[in-house]
């Protein structure tokens, strides 16, 4: 098997973003670092590209809307980070008729993923290209 070479991040933000911009909609992780390979591959035969790293970079991209499909879960947990991005997140609080503070749910600080206790499994990510105004 032949070396495979990691192309730079930007080239690889040039490929997501043309990826995107060309099908407006792509439906799963899989199939954007695919269709992003390809066109990597057009200039050095021997690039490779994950889905999380296709992923990663799909979220720093303006232009590009990320959008994940989420399963519940009925174990109640505590989570730490962004399940999307994987940046700080932040327990959403209320006050019961007690006074006291409970979690309803998660808020990430970077991307604005928002969860309830349950709703916080991705399956499936979307990537959308943002049409300018």
């Amino acid at each position: 098997m032949k070396d495979r070479k990691i192309p730079p991040k930007e080239k690889v933000k040039e490929a997501v973003k043309e990826a995107v911009k060309t099908r407006l909609r792509i439906d799963s992780q899989e199939e954007l670092a695919k269709i992003a390979l390809r066109i990597l591959r057009k200039e050095v035969k021997d690039y490779t590209l994950t889905q999380t790293r296709a992923k990663r970079i799909a979220l720093e991209i303006p232009e590009i809307e990320v959008k994940a499909k989420t399963k519940r879960s009925i174990n109640i947990r505590k989570i730490e980070k962004c399940p999307i991005c994987e940046s700080k997140i932040k327990p959403i609080k209320v006050k019961n008729l007690m006074n006291e503070e409970i979690v309803i749910g998660y808020k990430c600080t970077s991307c604005g993923y928002e969860s309830d206790l349950e709703a916080f499994v991705p399956m499936k990510y979307i990537f959308l290209f943002k049409k300018s105004k």
